[in-house]
């Protein structure tokens, strides 16, 4: 992913640098990436831009077979389809996940799994003093990173991580938000692979189409999309714990929860 991105700028530097305006924002489609072959451009820039061209062909060209090798680990693997029930978590997200945390039951309870990774803030205590600083940055940093990213999704999600995130936001930087939404994500998938349940309020929309990417693994075989998406639905309503009514009260979540659940109850 950081060599992609490195060989995008560099062409998009190349081109400004001529004080060339591209005809569109996106430029990284073949109908769009074919505007730069008719550009009169001098020798040695031509050179330079097709040799970039070239190598972000090599990279894509790479990354999509990695891609085909993690469906195929994700279709095999059923506990990669229980994180990808959260908001923001695709395939990728969730094997590394699952790679960095191992076995679950090893961790007493989710904070100690999020403090695994380096999602906890840093305590510092003398007597009746307390001090919470940064986040101690341990574990493993690609896991980390897959995870900070997949929060930028949450922002948009109307459940309760995304309520979480724009609480936050309001309040601390976007950065500490992510992070902090980032911590809470691993401590709601430790407890969900702890105890093999799929995310309460995940969207059957949103998780049909996450899994559509799992429909046919590199060996061939399909999946049927439409049975494990009904098989990893969230259960009835009933039986929630008082205190997650409580939040789902305060953070004015009832009437998503009542039009998630009554969908759920129809599809069924």
């Amino acid at each position: 992913m950081t060599q992609r991105t490195r060989r995008k700028n560099r062409i998009q530097r190349l081109v400004a640098r001529l004080l060339i305006r591209p005809p569109c924002k996106v430029l990284w489609t073949k109908t769009r990436m074919a505007w730069l072959a008719p550009l009169e451009l001098p020798p040695t820039t031509r050179l330079l831009l097709h040799s970039g061209v070239r190598r972000l062909a090599a990279v894509e060209k790479e990354l999509a077979s990695l891609d085909e090798q993690l469906i195929g680990i994700a279709s095999a693997e059923p506990r990669v389809r229980l994180p990808m029930t959260l908001p923001g978590v695709s395939h990728v997200v969730a094997i590394g996940l699952l790679a960095a945390l191992g076995d679950v039951h090893r961790f007493r309870d989710g904070d100690l799994a999020a403090s695994s990774l380096g999602l906890a803030p840093i305590t510092r205590q003398s007597g009746h003093h307390g001090y919470r600083g940064r986040i101690i940055k341990a574990g493993n940093s690609q896991a980390h990173w897959l995870l900070t990213e997949s929060c930028q999704h949450v922002a948009r999600h109307p459940g309760p991580l995304g309520a979480c995130f724009r609480r936050l936001a309001k309040r601390e930087k976007r950065q500490v938000a992510i992070v902090a939404t980032a911590r809470k994500l691993v401590t709601i998938a430790c407890l969900m692979l702890r105890h093999n349940e799929p995310y309460r309020y995940a969207k059957p929309a949103l998780m049909a189409e996450k899994f559509t990417a799992l429909k046919r693994a590199p060996c061939g075989r399909t999946t049927k999309v439409r049975k494990l998406t009904a098989s990893l639905r969230p259960s009835a309503q009933e039986g929630l714990a008082a205190g997650e009514q409580r939040m789902l009260k305060d953070r004015k979540l009832k009437d998503f929860v009542a039009e998630l659940y009554s969908d759920v109850d129809l599809a069924r």
